[in-house]
């Protein structure tokens, strides 16, 4: 059993849900920010070494 107490914690509550903005399921609702967009940042998260 060793490590299995603490990663059965990972599955109790939701993270992220829907953007409203990109559709995508990465709106953390702690953060209330969008880890694929960007959202609620007026400008779409982009970076070089990215190719989303």
């Amino acid at each position: 059993m060793k490590g299995t107490p603490s990663r059965g914690r990972h599955s109790r509550h939701v993270v992220h849900i829907i953007c409203r903005r990109c559709g995508h399921k990465s709106y953390n609702i702690k953060k209330k920010r969008c880890s694929y967009c960007g959202y609620p940042d007026p400008k779409w998260r982009e970076y070089s070494w990215s190719n989303s």
